[in-house]
């Protein structure tokens, strides 16, 4: 079984992944810090924390995959360059 990627939907799905991996960063940021008052002050200064922590590990597995995406296109490219032949050019018999 083989699957067919042209290499440039690979770079637009890096960028693609990349992009979120900002969006979830940006989410992140926007929680607020700040303690909160009253009787669900803790439950909810720890939701922040929690919701700012995932929103930050999210960003950094995007980050992560999208380079690995690009880096697998990069390869190809890499790869098809060394394997075949130049247009034109006589195939080895």
């Amino acid at each position: 079984m083989s699957i067919e990627v042209v290499p440039a939907q690979l770079y637009a799905l890096g960028q693609v992944l990349t992009s979120a991996a900002d969006r979830s960063r940006l989410s992140a940021a926007a929680v607020p810090d700040e303690p909160v008052g009253g009787p669900l002050g803790p439950a909810l200064t720890a939701f922040a924390e929690t919701a700012r922590t995932a929103g930050e590990c999210l960003a950094a597995e995007l980050s992560w995959l999208g380079s690995a995406v690009a880096g697998a296109a990069d390869a190809w490219l890499g790869l098809d360059a060394a394997v075949l032949a130049p247009r034109g050019a006589q195939e080895p018999r």
